[in-house]
């Protein structure tokens, strides 16, 4: 039975750093740098699902990895964790539907003796649930509620990646029009479901807050080139805008 949830997946610095000019090394914090995969469920060795692709690091951290003197400052908003969706378009045009959370993390020990990085430096990680179903509202809960656990001074009640590898192998794709699925993670309780085969394309994302910022005349284009499948570009310093 094909499932939700494909992987869970962690970017982020790795153990050959390298920037985005392909220079090897720590070349300084005023730098960016190539992300990684780091870890993922199901392992590497699993025959369930074709591996995630191989631009996803990239893909989820676009601007690269940065390096920190600081992590989390509740009184500073650039620190804070940022939440964002991602859709990956196949050669076949199929989709695989990403959901991100970026945050800072400490720079492994190993790491930073290795290529002599400040002692307590932090850089850009990203964990993320990919999927190949638009439940863009579940799988954002879900991180969510996966990233509370890691960073809960209560923890979870179960070793992490036991609560991941039962929530990425246990819960199935609901079937089209049919009841929703419930499953839990550690105590929270979520679920999801899908529209009929025969409906219209369905994304479980509000278009509200994009239409409120958008005139008239940038709205009736909009439309219209929604009528004639023409490309569309939408850009926003705000991601809540894009993705509702």
């Amino acid at each position: 039975m094909a499932q939700i949830f494909e992987y869970f997946v962690v970017c982020g610095i790795g153990p050959e750093i390298r920037t985005l000019d392909n220079i090897k090394g720590f070349q300084g914090t005023e730098v960016m740098y190539l992300p990684s995969l780091l870890d993922q469920y199901p392992p590497p060795n699993h025959t369930l699902y074709p591996p995630p692709p191989p631009q996803l690091p990239i893909v989820v951290l676009p601007a690269g990895v940065e390096f920190y003197s600081s992590g989390f400052d509740s009184n500073d908003p650039s620190t804070f964790p940022k939440t964002y969706p991602i859709v990956l378009t196949e050669g076949d045009g199929s989709k695989i539907y990403v959901s991100c959370i970026a945050f800072r993390d400490p720079v492994n020990e190993d790491i930073a003796e290795a290529y002599h990085i400040q002692a307590n430096s932090f850089a850009d990680k990203c964990i993320c649930l990919v999927s190949r179903s638009p439940s863009f509202r579940v799988l954002r809960s879900a991180l969510e509620e996966l990233f509370t656990l890691c960073f809960s001074p209560n923890g979870s009640s179960k070793p992490l990646w036991d609560v991941i590898a039962h929530m990425v192998s246990n819960v199935p794709l609901p079937t089209p029009g049919r009841d929703r699925v419930l499953f839990a993670i550690d105590n929270c309780l979520l679920s999801v479901e899908a529209p009929p085969k025969d409906g219209l394309p369905h994304a479980d994302i509000s278009f509200q807050p994009l239409v409120q910022c958008l005139d008239v005349d940038n709205l009736i284009k909009l439309f219209t080139a929604v009528l004639l499948e023409r490309r569309i570009l939408l850009r926003s310093n705000k991601s809540q805008v894009i993705y509702g």
